[in-house]
């Protein structure tokens, strides 16, 4: 076979299983659209390190060496809520026409017939004065309490060794040891701090510059609670027209504290209970107690 032959078959089949005639076009045009992607691509990339420059420039200049950062926002403040106004305290009507206000005051602490009795008389502020001033002291306050005296009379019974109070004698005061015991003490207290400047008003008109009604109260209260407690029966010696407590310790004591032991055992431990009580919320709530 000549040798033109030959090359003109391998040719065919080249062309038949070789590389596509128009290859070498595509070839040179798909290297033409990788240049074109590569220039756009090197144009984004410099477009974006442009834009990165601009925005490393406008930082230097805002915010470059001698140029403090921008202030904060402003800090808007809560408004403070709305305080109410204080009420003022009432004003206190003067010694002299004090007793319906006190009367008032007291009544609400207490509902014994026998304490609201005791209200409804005249120169309340002034019988409370004379009253604590006379304890304090040492003296009976059976004048200026004469609404609160046991009705009855005192009775003994038994004689010579065996001479002793008659316990009919201690119920008589059943009624004003129940009255004392059922006050409210915290409200007491409350109600004498609130009168304070008309019980001094009337404490002052007797001439006491020692002392005043506050001092005079605690001094009082003080000595109810301390009057020591018989042990039943509570003997006596009959003298003219009176008796005397045969215990020397008992007849010793002072008229206020005497007074006292005419109770009972039973209704002086529920006064001295009261006074007690009282001293305590008076002294806890600070000067001028």
């Amino acid at each position: 076979m000549p040798d033109d032959e030959v090359r003109a078959d391998e040719i065919e089949e080249d062309d038949d299983w070789g590389e596509d005639p128009d290859e070498g076009g595509a070839a040179a045009a798909e290297t033409a659209d990788s240049a074109s992607d590569g220039k756009r691509r090197n144009t984004m990339v410099a477009l974006l390190a442009a834009l990165l420059v601009a925005a490393g420039a406008g930082w230097y200049f805002v915010y470059g060496p001698g140029k403090p950062p921008p202030p904060p926002p402003p800090v808007v403040e809560a408004e403070p809520e709305p305080v109410a106004p204080e009420e003022p305290e009432p004003e206190l009507p003067a010694l002299d026409a004090s007793d319906p206000f006190l009367r008032s005051l007291f009544a609400a602490i207490t509902d014994n017939p026998d304490a609201l009795a005791w209200l409804l008389g005249d120169d309340l502020a002034r019988r409370i004065a004379v009253a604590t001033d006379n304890v304090a002291d040492g003296i009976s306050p059976r004048r200026a309490l004469a609404a609160l005296s046991p009705t009855g009379s005192f009775r003994a019974e038994g004689d010579g060794a065996e001479l002793h109070v008659h316990p009919a004698a201690f119920a008589r005061y059943d009624a004003v040891a129940a009255a004392l015991e059922g006050a409210d003490s915290p409200g007491m207290a409350r109600v004498i701090r609130e009168v304070l400047p008309i019980l001094d008003a009337a404490y002052a008109e007797l001439g006491r510059p020692d002392r005043t009604f506050a001092g005079a109260l605690l001094a009082a209260l003080d000595r109810i609670a301390a009057v020591p407690m018989p042990e039943p029966p509570v003997l006596l010696d009959e003298q003219i027209m009176r008796y005397e407590y045969r215990d020397p310790a008992l007849e010793d004591l002072d008229d206020a504290s005497k007074h006292l032991l005419r109770f009972g055992p039973e209704n002086q431990a529920k006064v001295q209970e009261a006074a007690r009580g009282l001293a305590e919320r008076l002294r806890a709530g600070g000067a001028p107690f």
